[in-house]
């Protein structure tokens, strides 16, 4: 009797020793504070819930990206067609995952995103809006995705 209770520990405990440990569970550690490289920026319009567009682009340079500082201010960094840089000041607040960026000036850029994913070396947002134009139901998502 005592070698089959043996048994079913021996049994339990090879088990249990034999688990490895969830290399992807959360990093508490990870944060959007940092330089993000903007890597695909995809559009997809909707017109009635049919889909009217979708462009993508990802050929960006080392000059096209956005700062998160911890204090909360960020700016964002875009290569012009007129070949010139354009720095644009915000504030953000991330609250779970939606990200809030607001600024004093009208822009593109303020809104409410939601993140989709955020790693340490990976942040995808994406944003969409809606409008109601002469009884036609106009939609657009955008996804942003950018690396460290």
């Amino acid at each position: 009797m005592h070698i089959k209770y043996f048994f079913i520990v021996a049994v339990l405990a090879f088990c249990l020793l034999s688990c490895k440990k969830d290399n992807n569970a959360a990093n508490p550690d990870v944060t959007i504070v940092g330089k993000w490289y903007l890597k695909k920026y995809q559009t997809r319009s909707y017109k009635n819930d049919k889909l009217m567009k979708d462009t993508s682009r990802a050929n960006y340079t080392d000059t096209d990206f956005e700062v998160f500082n911890t204090d909360g201010s960020g700016y964002t960094s875009n290569f012009t067609t007129g070949g010139e840089t354009a720095l644009i000041k915000y504030n953000y607040t991330l609250n779970g995952k939606v990200l809030t960026i607001s600024q004093n000036t009208p822009a593109f850029y303020a809104g409410t995103y939601t993140v989709i994913q955020l790693t340490e070396n990976t942040l995808e947002v994406t944003y969409e809006s809606a409008i109601i134009f002469n009884g036609d139901h106009y939609h657009g998502i955008d996804n942003i995705l950018f690396k460290k």
